[in-house]
């Protein structure tokens, strides 16, 4: 099913959110240091396990990687554990991705999530994509009509191919305007997976 982009109504929860951070900012980018170690979440999903890479000191996420993306590595003999530090905002992280994985709408956890090194525009792509509900569909050009630019249907592909926080951030709800499924980070296949999952192929995508 195809979809204007409006906001579903949404499941409540709270997420720990860095000091001096309003809720939903999006264009708050903290300042982190290079030094900074990188820790792992690994959560099991039913289309594989999906691993959160986030940072402490402020806590942001820094990457979502699903199966098949480049970078993309779970090694089952390895548990790490969870940074006492973070443990409310990994368990805010976890929550989401059950409930989404139940079938719940939910908020994205903008204020939890690393955007540094990319550009406003780009970060604007991802907040319009996030107006998706979930089980629809809508087009890269209907997103580059979404941010002002209605020529921009490029540009939108090339920003969504970036999206750092795929799931959390639903780029693959985006497809081409003639139905085709178009790219995604993690394969084809995984995007089929997922928009299967939504059940937004049981109908045409374009109707």
């Amino acid at each position: 099913m195809r979809s204007p982009l409006k906001k579903p109504k949404k499941t409540f929860f709270y997420c720990p959110r860095p000091p001096l951070v309003r809720a939903g900012d999006i264009f708050h980018v903290p300042r982190l240091k290079n030094t900074l170690p990188e820790y792992t979440y690994h959560f099991h999903s039913p289309v594989g396990v999906i691993v959160v890479l986030y940072v402490i000191d402020p806590f942001v996420l820094t990457r979502v990687l699903l199966p098949g993306e480049s970078g993309y590595r779970d090694d089952p003999d390895v548990k790490a554990p969870i940074r006492p530090p973070a443990q409310k905002q990994v368990l805010c992280i976890n929550r989401f991705f059950t409930a989404y994985f139940e079938k719940r709408a939910v908020p994205v956890p903008w204020e939890l999530l690393n955007f540094s090194g990319f550009t406003p525009l780009e970060r604007l792509v991802w907040k319009k994509t996030a107006d998706i509900p979930f089980g629809y569909t809508a087009a890269y050009s209907d997103i580059a009509m979404a941010i002002g630019r209605p020529k921009a249907s490029r540009f939108t592909g090339s920003a969504l191919g970036k999206n750092p926080f795929p799931i959390l951030i639903p780029c693959h709800r985006v497809i081409r305007k003639d139905g085709g499924l178009g790219g995604f980070g993690s394969g084809i296949d995984m995007k089929r997976k997922l928009l299967s999952f939504e059940s937004a192929l049981l109908q045409p995508v374009l109707a």
